[in-house]
């Protein structure tokens, strides 16, 4: 416990630890900077996922180039560059209702859930699939 944490303490102030923290990071105008070539939109946070290198891998991309979005985000960007998009949901109204914001897009990519994703070998190859092609 350091000094501040301490003080605090004494003070009576509890401290709070997020227990989701990506949720304060603002909704409203989230501009997609330049190095950005690949968005991933889905319900589940897949940014730490080794399956995701995997496929960032197998578009020639860095981690860097790729950004993790909800769908209750994908509303608010802003974007300017071309991007590809892979979009993961079971429910076809969801992707419907998302493809207009998807903006620039080079290709978009639509896969099931992430949970259904992870454990499919069939929809595995059905992306592979469509990354192939042109």
């Amino acid at each position: 416990m350091n000094r501040r944490d301490l003080l605090l303490q004494e003070m009576g102030i509890s401290q709070w630890e997020l227990y989701r923290p990506e949720v304060l990071q603002g909704s409203v105008g989230i501009s997609v900077a330049e190095n950005i070539r690949f968005i991933t939109v889905s319900d589940e946070n897949i940014s730490s996922s080794p399956l995701l290198a995997d496929v960032l891998l197998s578009l020639n991309l860095k981690k860097e180039n790729c950004l993790c979005l909800n769908y209750d985000q994908i509303q608010h960007m802003e974007c300017k560059q071309p991007i590809r998009y892979w979009l993961l949901s079971e429910n076809s109204d969801q992707i419907d209702r998302t493809l207009p914001f998807c903006k620039q897009a080079e290709q978009v990519y639509r896969s099931p859930s992430w949970q259904q994703f992870q454990s499919n070998h069939q929809a595995k190859r059905a992306l592979w699939q469509q990354i192939q092609q042109p």
